[in-house]
């Protein structure tokens, strides 16, 4: 019979010198002192029985002690053993969320069963990996022999399912050893990539091109939004008469989301703000010269608390609105109102409670598009709160601009401090996640204790506390400590200085290139680069056709302040060097800041974002033409569809005679 002693396959000694009688007792201690027998249990003491390696037994006097073991016993493999490397298989969430998540070329996610099998033999060669990594370890679960060591992992992997009618383990790993050591070996070099299909759709793919290329993206361009199956039905229409080659789903979904490709439908299918979303380049503020009251931001919204109130039927509801004002720098907030509605009374309050607390003047100050900042009063307000010397400007922030301060630390506040009181209303009701509504029947249930507008007055004094005396995200220090920085540059401001200008009445892998650059965590410090042309100026071609893709990035440690190096795979599967990727260039945004030149480099920059958008705009009107394909033969195809009924056939005709009339001559 077959045991396994010390995890290696062994059979009974006396087999050999008595069952068998191939050798004598005294010629099996000479080879197993001379190593041609490699004994696995000792036979010492009454009751113990003697083994040795059957992956060792030799070839001896011209008799295959192996082949007539096998003769005797049958395969190994078929039997039951106690296998040591399943107690080392534990759960890869990583291997399980990276198979979940990934999509074939057709855009198809893997099967149940795919992912699970992948993810399972992940967790195997996992489980070798930590046996090979402590040698005492690898010793008692392979053996001694490092010349048999991967006979050894092959006779435990295939062991794990030795009950073939219910296996216990579902993978894909070759039952071969030297095959096994190649998909480790793999494995340890490429990760989880290794159990995916590579290149497909690729070689389909390389006929995509001049006429195929230009009729494949004008129809997905188009803003009907077609599917790739339903491009690649229309193209095997329009294949038939041009006598095109086929194609596959995965061929034209590599080829269209390739990033000089992508952008354009982007803008043709979504639209601009898809487009920006994605492709906009940005521009990074340099905050390295801030100090409080440099930069003011103001802004309005709804206070997500329910409170009581007179004029409603139920009397309960969340109705009051919050202005706020934060010091940018510190994140402070240094003044606010509280009321019924948002108006330029409102912002006043705001200001006014702000100016006593920092008695000084602005130099940069931002509000949202609220009617109440654009009265004529407001913005003489406005005028007259900036700095003076230091030339000291406000304007309202740009529609659709997501760098906007305020609505960023409103987020933040709402998030970290107003969601904690009990009668908060979170998110409202529309949001999918329940963490993020709020619990009807806890509120309903304990209406009796909500508060009413007075009564949160003084909760709201408490929220601008906590938000104030809570730690500041980029500083070891409260915000209202950071509000105490030292302040290079002051212009000193009482609110007399300015009541008289206004009538006072009662918010390690691989990294993509997105449209604000590549962004990399080293040492969980962020890093932000871009790759500049010769001259200095932002690479648009690179951005054109790179934004989307995934590089691997190098770099030196004490050479950040320089550049990176971006690198992607050939067609041979080797990584080449594309770019250096220099530190993002930073603006200023506050005039009295600014340094000779910077206003010409923004400037240079905040192009950027127009020329390419141009560009693909250029590019999508060219495909246009070439194609015919356009919105308007849409249009016009649809309404002929119509016209006729749905007959395809007769319509066609109808195209096919009108066409051979117009060259009637």
């Amino acid at each position: 019979m077959y045991e396994y002693h010390k995890n290696t396959l062994s059979i009974p000694a006396k087999l050999l010198y008595e069952d068998w009688g191939l050798i004598t007792y005294n010629n099996y201690q000479n080879l197993c002192k001379r190593g041609k027998l490699v004994r696995t249990k000792e036979g010492r003491g009454p009751g113990n029985e003697p083994f040795v390696s059957f992956h060792d037994l030799p070839v001896h006097q011209g008799v295959d002690f192996k082949k007539l073991c096998i003769e005797g016993l049958g395969e190994p493999k078929e039997v039951l053993v106690r296998n040591k490397l399943e107690n080392y298989i534990v759960p890869d969430v990583k291997a399980i969320r990276f198979f979940a998540e990934h999509r074939k070329p057709n855009g198809r996610p893997l099967s149940d069963e795919d992912q699970r099998e992948k993810a399972t033999s992940v967790m195997i060669l996992n489980g070798i990996r930590m046996l090979f990594s402590d040698p005492k370890l690898k010793r008692k679960a392979f053996g001694t022999k490092t010349s048999m060591i991967w006979d050894e992992v092959s006779i435990a992997v295939n062991g794990l399912n030795s009950n073939k009618e219910k296996p216990k383990w579902i993978f894909s790993l070759p039952g071969n050893p030297r095959r096994l050591k190649a998909k480790y070996e793999n494995y340890l070099k490429d990760g989880y990539e290794v159990f995916l299909h590579k290149g497909e759709g690729q070689k389909n793919a390389q006929i995509i091109k001049d006429e195929i290329a230009d009729f494949i993206l004008a129809k997905y361009c188009l803003p009907i939004k077609m599917s790739i199956p339903e491009v690649l039905n229309a193209y095997d229409v329009e294949a038939e008469k041009r006598n095109w080659k086929s194609l596959t789903e995965a061929a034209i979904y590599n080829w269209l989301y390739q990033p000089e490709r992508e952008r354009i439908w982007t803008l043709a299918r979504h639209g601009l703000s898809a487009y920006n979303k994605k492709y906009k380049h940005t521009i990074t503020r340099d905050r390295s010269d801030w100090f409080p009251n440099a930069y003011w931001a103001i802004d309005g919204t709804k206070l997500d608390w329910i409170h009581y109130w007179d004029d409603s039927t139920n009397k309960m509801g969340a109705k009051l609105k919050i202005d706020v004002m934060f010091d940018v720098y510190s994140e402070k907030i240094i003044g606010w109102d509280l009321s019924f509605t948002e108006s330029h009374i409102e912002h006043f309050k705001a200001i006014k409670m702000a100016v006593n607390e920092a008695q000084c003047r602005p130099y940069y100050l931002t509000y949202d598009h609220q009617g109440g900042h654009k009265m004529d009063r407001m913005q003489t307000l406005y005028d007259s709160l900036m700095a003076i010397e230091g030339q000291g400007t406000h304007h309202p922030n740009k529609a659709r601009n997501h760098s906007n301060p305020s609505e960023q630390l409103f987020a933040r506040f709402q998030q970290q401090v107003i969601t904690n009181f009990w009668f908060s209303d979170g998110q409202g009701v529309t949001v999918k996640r329940e963490d993020n509504k709020m619990n009807t029947d806890f509120i309903l249930e304990n209406k009796a204790n909500l508060k009413t507008v007075e009564e949160l007055q003084k909760a709201w004094l408490a929220a601008v506390n906590i938000w104030n005396t809570k730690k500041h995200p980029h500083f070891e220090m409260s915000r209202n400590e950071v509000y105490q920085h030292e302040m290079p540059m002051k212009e000193p401001l009482t609110l007399w200085d300015i009541m008289d200008k206004m009538w006072i009445e009662e918010t390690k892998r691989l990294v993509t290139y997105k449209g604000s650059g590549i962004n990399v965590n080293i040492s969980g410090v962020d890093y932000e680069f871009e790759v500049y042309n010769s001259k200095g100026e932002v690479d648009s071609d690179f951005r054109y056709k790179n934004i989307g893709k995934k590089f691997k990035v190098r770099y030196d440690p004490d050479f950040l302040d320089g550049y990176v190096q971006l690198y992607t795979k050939d067609e041979k599967d080797n990584y080449v060097w594309i770019a250096n990727a220099e530190p993002k260039r930073k603006h200023q945004n506050i005039p009295a800041l600014m340094k000779e030149g910077d206003k010409e480099k923004w400037f240079a920059d905040m192009q950027v974002r127009k020329l390419e958008l141009e560009r693909t705009q250029r590019e999508l009107k060219a495909l246009e033409d070439r194609t015919g394909i356009n919105r308007q033969t849409l249009i016009e195809d649809t309404d002929l569809l119509i016209k006729m009924g749905g007959n395809i056939t007769k319509m066609e005709q109808l195209i096919t005679e009108a066409i051979d009339n117009e060259y009637d001559f």
